[in-house]
């Protein structure tokens, strides 16, 4: 197998294993989720998910008047890290698993979503 010198770096020693990955930012931070094919009855963990700050950039918007707005970029080691898992589940991927892929990741919104809304609403009922 390949050598994934970034991947190393975060403590993922069996790149084999991972069978998806996503990315989503969150107030300047980017979370990367790494899911794994795991088999049946497994003890060890079927995700794991990492966080990334990114970095603050001052960036003249109009060169006549000298107005600068601050800019966050996503750090050049989380570019690697996709980079390398792009690597690894592309070939796995077919057309109905990647429609497998999305309901899943629907499924896990919704239940988010859920969990968000009652949440929500019993700060409401506290309110009484």
């Amino acid at each position: 197998m390949k050598d994934y010198p970034a991947l190393k770096e975060i403590g993922i020693s069996t790149p084999e294993k991972i069978e998806r990955f996503s990315l989503q930012t969150v107030r300047n931070v980017d979370i990367l989720r790494i899911v794994y094919k795991r088999k049946k009855g497994s003890l060890l963990h079927t995700s794991k998910k990492f966080r990334f700050g990114r970095a603050e950039k001052m960036v003249v918007t109009d060169s006549g008047t000298q107005e600068t707005e601050v800019v966050h970029e996503v750090s050049p080691f989380v570019i690697k890290l996709t980079d390398e898992l792009r690597s690894i589940v592309k070939a796995r991927q077919s057309q109905s698993a990647q429609k497998e892929i999305i309901m899943d990741e629907i499924r896990l919104l919704e239940e988010d979503s859920r969990s968000r809304i009652a949440y929500i609403k019993t700060l409401i009922s506290e309110l009484d």
